[in-house]
């Protein structure tokens, strides 16, 4: 009997010992003044596959609670429109009614529509301030795209637009893989941007079907900045181009493609795709003389109280414009300097040195490549303005030739007409300025 008592007497002193260690430990953790750094590592160390999974599961339920919210964002994008800024000052927008009419019918499309739609013109004729003004005005159930110029960000592009936030964009532990299977070369961009845009295109379809029960009316998509994309994968182009087929003919969105690239343009007419694509193509070109002139006058007018001063004579805006032509780009360009107080004669010999390495690069000068066949063509165009694309094209030897200066930006390709003319005012400019090299 006296040993069974000894016994239990000692097993409860170990419990007692052991809960008084565990109160002890308890107390500690619970005061941070009486628990030393080296012990919170030493507690980490001894639990590190719980610390870890801890910090995973973590992570992964606050991503996958922002994309719920992302989500919701997505139906009140499409609701609203996502109303891109304007980039430039309002007393700098020049208005233009009837292409603003006709980008307004093409930003609402009913139920029915099968088709989607190109727009193109050359850099700087306003093609995107009158696209963003309009997708602002209209709002609803409008959704702008810019291409950015850096590939690995065009899958962010389109989360942006529609205020999706991407799960590997958020998670810690989705970054750290996404880096890691990238130096492992066993995933790319490309992969990554698929994975995002068809992951935004899922949502966005879902959402569509809502907007259209409520609205009767198909979303529209507007990719602006196309070109961007051609440049690094002429691919993804193609998905892009091969999606809004699908989706015309499904009548779930309408996409809008602007371009300012002729081999954007090209490609997308040698694809099957392009059957649904509304021609003629809508083209963006140059101000009038009228709309110039107006222009320049409104830009060089200043109204101080009551009086109205013009800050420049008519002969200098009939200058003005001869160099540059209707090109807003360029117009604001020149009006800027002459305001700055730059004479004419420099603005002139400025312009003329531009367009002159354009020429260099497409192999036009003296002495060069292709100065030969060009002067022929350039006659030509002095005489009747445009070109058939196939009497442009039997000009050079080859066809690799003839699209080698066609995109140095010499000459612009008119789809809608399948035309070719001078680019430019300036370039006409120049090769008057240049005759006894040219016409001659």
């Amino acid at each position: 009997m006296i040993q069974k008592s000894s016994k239990k007497k000692l097993l409860v002193s170990f419990r007692e010992l052991e809960q008084k260690k565990f109160f002890d430990t308890s107390k500690e953790l619970k005061d941070p003044n009486t628990l030393p750094r080296k012990n919170i590592w030493i507690l980490i160390r001894d639990n590190w596959k719980q610390v870890l999974m801890i910090s995973i599961l973590t992570d992964i339920l606050f991503a996958f609670t922002v994309n719920m919210i992302s989500e919701y964002h997505i139906n009140s994008a499409l609701k609203y429109g996502t109303r891109p800024k304007l980039k430039m000052l309002k007393d700098q927008f020049v208005s233009r009614p009837q292409i603003s009419k006709v980008l307004k019918k093409i930003l609402q499309p009913n139920e029915d529509q099968s088709y989607y739609h190109i727009i193109c013109g050359e850099h700087g004729t306003g093609k995107t301030t009158l696209i963003r003004m309009e997708a602002t005005n209209i709002g609803k159930g409008v959704i702008y795209v810019d291409i950015p110029s850096d590939f690995k960000n065009l899958g962010k592009a389109f989360g942006k637009a529609i205020n999706l936030l991407f799960f590997e964009d958020i998670s810690i532990t989705a970054l750290l893989i996404r880096k890691f299977l990238s130096e492992m070369d066993m995933i790319n961009e490309i992969a990554i941007f698929l994975y995002q845009w068809r992951r935004v295109m899922k949502i966005f379809r879902h959402a569509s079907k809502v907007y259209q029960k409520r609205y009767h009316k198909l979303p529209v998509i507007i990719y602006d900045n196309i070109s961007q994309i051609v440049k690094e994968n002429s691919k993804v182009l193609d998905i892009l181009q091969d999606d809004a087929k699908d989706n015309a003919d499904d009548r779930e969105y309408i996409a809008v493609f602007i371009s300012s690239e002729e081999s954007v343009l090209q490609r997308m007419e040698s694809r099957s795709a392009w059957s649904r694509a509304d021609q003629p193509v809508i083209e963006i070109s140059d101000l009038s003389k009228k709309e110039s002139k107006d222009y320049i006058t409104k830009r060089c007018t200043k109204q101080k109280k009551k009086e109205v001063i013009k800050e420049i004579k008519d002969e200098e805006i009939n200058e003005l414009y001869e160099i540059v032509g209707g090109r807003i780009v360029d117009l604001k360009a020149v009006i800027d300097k002459f305001l700055a107080g730059y004479s004419l004669k420099v603005i002139k010999q400025a312009k003329i040195a531009e367009v002159e390495k354009k020429f260099n690069s497409a192999q036009l000068l003296q002495k060069q490549l292709h100065h030969e066949v060009g002067k022929k063509v350039i006659k030509a165009l002095i005489v009747s303005e445009e070109l058939g694309f196939t009497t442009f094209m039997e000009y050079f030897d080859n066809y690799e030739d003839a699209g080698k200066v066609l995109e140095a930006n010499i000459f612009t390709y008119h789809p809608a007409k399948n035309t070719i003319s001078f680019q430019s005012r300036s370039v006409e400019f120049y090769i008057h300025e240049k005759a006894d090299i040219f016409l001659k």
